[in-house]
């Protein structure tokens, strides 16, 4: 029997699909009719929003502007990768795909698993509710070390540190002004009013 994640609706149905299940179905084109956007989220398969513009201009403006920060270090640029929309693999039962993700380099593996990770970034403005209840203890139970949850409308971001096996995290900030540095270099700063 499986559990319903908080947030999510308990359903009717006992199964829990997993990745291997998940990503033959994209290949024969049983998912087409959902959209372009779903994700498989502890076992389910979950039909996401459209991206709006705010969403999509938020993220691409913190994917371009990580990218060129880290460009710019060399031992980073080396050992790191930004990426937007990518799928993650955490797991066997979920594939978010992250606004933008920062992580180790996947030498020739088809997908980012968990462990690469370094920084995930949730984008959220109609999505920001699902962000908090379903993503947010989903990449602490995974070890990602850090999570930002970027919120446009509100003009802030919330930084999340310190994941746990039971979902929650050791340390939780709400930037709304200034920069925000993630753990794993002080050299790369992001300027709020740049963002926003």
């Amino acid at each position: 029997m499986t559990t319903t994640p908080a947030g999510m609706q308990e359903g009717p149905a006992d199964f829990r699909f997993d990745f291997d299940r998940f990503e033959r179905m994209f290949e024969l084109g049983i998912l087409n009719d959902l959209g372009p956007r779903v994700e498989l989220l502890e076992g389910r398969i979950v039909q996401m929003s459209p991206i709006g513009g705010e969403h999509g201009d938020t993220s691409v403006d913190l994917a371009v502007a990580l990218t060129n920060i880290i460009n710019d270090i060399p031992a980073l640029h080396e050992a790191l990768r930004v990426s937007a929309g990518v799928t993650l693999r955490i797991g066997e039962h979920s594939a978010p795909e992250p606004d933008v993700l920062i992580a180790r380099r996947r030498d020739g593996r088809k997908y980012y698993e968990a462990s690469d990770a370094v920084l995930v970034i949730e984008v959220s403005v109609s999505t920001r509710d699902n962000d908090l209840a379903i993503k947010r203890p989903l990449y602490a139970r995974a070890g990602i070390p850090e999570l930002w949850i970027v919120e446009p409308e509100a003009r802030l971001i919330r930084v999340f540190r310190e994941p746990r096996p039971d979902g929650s995290w050791g340390h939780e900030a709400v930037v709304t002004e200034g920069v925000v540095t993630p753990l794993f270099s002080d050299k790369v700063r992001v300027e709020l009013a740049e963002l926003f």
